[in-house]
């Protein structure tokens, strides 16, 4: 195998690594930019009581207070439960939404491994083909028995563009990647507050409920 072809085949495999990054880092980025706003808006419209809430368009909110309200609609209906199995259908109400948060997140850091993936190994795959290019460089030297700048510079020069490329490629890539877990991270943490405070109205509503009936039955 000859050195420019290695050298070559190096730059092309770098370039498509590139491009693969790049695609990555739109993609993400248009998803996290379309999930902030539609949860933005329903969360929004959740705690405003005055309207009644709009399932549609879907979002990661959206699909916390689905999966939620799907646990509220197994409960008994026009019967009031004893405490201890309100107790129960939070903590099921409250293990379901956790189960739904899970799923979010991990399609929030689906793809993340790609960009990791390609910013620790894009610059050792530069590095090989810098040295395989020095290497037959300096093969070559011996063979002409010259080190005139003519021989030296460029084999070298070529070969040194291929560090050059991984570390450009390795750069956005982590740089994308601390960045979309940071947006993961805040996005999760204002999904499970969402989530809290659906819980929360929930079991305030099954108590005032369960204390009005508990009136109505003092007063007979």
């Amino acid at each position: 195998m000859s050195e420019t072809g290695i050298v070559n085949g190096t730059l092309c495999l770098l370039g498509c690594f590139s491009l693969l990054t790049w695609s990555v880092i739109l993609l993400k980025a248009g998803e996290a930019v379309w999930n902030a706003f539609r949860n933005h808006r329903f969360i929004k419209q959740f705690g405003d009581n005055s309207k009644p809430i709009d399932l549609q368009p879907s979002s990661q909110a959206t699909r916390v207070y689905q999966a939620g309200l799907n646990t509220l609609k197994r409960l008994p209906k026009n019967q009031l439960l004893p405490v201890g199995q309100y107790q129960a259908w939070h903590e099921l109400l409250e293990r379901t939404m956790r189960q739904q948060l899970q799923k979010e997140k991990a399609k929030m850091e689906s793809g993340l491994g790609w960009l990791a993936s390609f910013g620790s190994t894009s610059p050792f795959v530069g590095l090989f083909g810098t040295v395989w290019g020095i290497m037959h460089a300096l093969k070559d030297i011996g063979t002409k028995g010259s080190a005139s700048l003519d021989v030296v510079a460029g084999p070298i020069g070529e070969a040194l563009i291929a560090t050059g490329l991984g570390i450009a490629v390795a750069i956005p890539a982590v740089l994308a990647y601390n960045f979309f877990l940071r947006q993961n991270r805040a996005t999760l943490a204002s999904l499970e507050h969402f989530a809290s405070d659906f819980l929360h109205d929930t079991m305030q509503h099954h108590l005032l409920q369960h204390t009005e009936n508990e009136n109505v039955h003092a007063h007979i």
